[in-house]
């Protein structure tokens, strides 16, 4: 049994929709997905109900954008029964419309900085709520013979043109999710700066996803030590987005002995 709980679609900065999600899933031989798109949790639905058709079980999630000390940390959450909270989607709504009013204040930027053009309308009429991911792909499309590693650049922590997309700390994005029930995953440690991840771990995850495709040699072993010391999971994410920059679904799996522990914690049967 393959499980990949950790996958973007078109409701944040994933290329496909969500059918075309689902249907790469199958093609894939994945047998439970998981949908967390950045800040939202309006694709999760569709995909539930498309799952069912298609043979692929999915795990209504979401993957929270927050930040610790300047570190960007996304906390991929799952939530009890396969249920999303209701105040998950006004939540979301509201996140959507910050994220618009940022997009346009880091394009302008970025656009003024680097002096070149950015097609907005191709920006706004494709995202359903505008991620750095999202602004990299319009970059590309305005620009087709710019520099893939510039226009990273451009939308990255360290550029003159970033904004953060969210103003929650780490550890208010954690009380918020406790209020909701929510199991609560470390995604992508590999990306947090070493000397910041042990005081993050600590701020009360249930999980840490240490099994990623960008990790480094020796990591998964690492984070497996370091999420067993704290009486926490393990979990699993290709991080699939569609894009050149992430990989395919399926690259990063649990089996289902492995999957087993965390729907426990979530109270949700084999058959969902």
């Amino acid at each position: 049994m393959k499980i990949d709980l950790h996958n973007h679609s078109k409701y944040s900065d994933g290329v496909l929709s969500v059918k075309e999600l689902l249907n790469l899933a199958k093609e894939k031989k994945i047998d439970i997905m998981g949908l967390t798109d950045h800040d939202s949790v309006f694709g999760v639905d569709e995909a539930y109900t498309y799952g069912k058709e298609v043979g692929v079980k999915v795990l209504k999630g979401m993957e929270l954008s927050t930040f610790h000390k300047g570190q960007t940390v996304h906390i991929v959450c799952y939530f009890k029964n396969n249920v999303i909270p209701k105040e998950l989607y006004e939540f979301s709504q509201n996140i959507i419309n910050t994220r618009l009013q940022r997009a346009h204040k880091m394009i302008n930027k970025i656009k003024d900085y680097y002096k070149i053009n950015i097609d907005e309308d191709f920006l706004f009429k494709n995202s359903c709520i505008v991620t750095r991911g999202n602004m990299y792909q319009c970059i590309l499309h305005s620009n087709p013979d710019i520099d893939h590693t510039l226009a990273q650049q451009m939308i990255s922590d360290d550029s003159p043109c970033y904004i953060p997309a969210s103003k929650m700390t780490t550890e208010e994005g954690i009380k918020l999710l406790n209020n909701l029930g929510a199991f609560k995953i470390l995604a992508h440690p590999t990306l947090i700066k070493r000397e910041y991840l042990s005081e993050i771990l600590d701020l009360g995850f249930d999980a840490l996803e240490a099994r990623y495709p960008k990790n480094k040699a020796g990591e998964e072993d690492f984070f497996k030590v370091e999420a067993k010391k704290r009486g926490m999971l393990f979990s699993a994410g290709s991080d699939f987005h569609g894009d050149d920059k992430h990989a395919m679904i399926g690259t990063s799996t649990l089996n289902y002995d492995e999957f087993k522990p965390i729907i426990d914690k979530l109270e949700i049967g084999d058959d969902f």
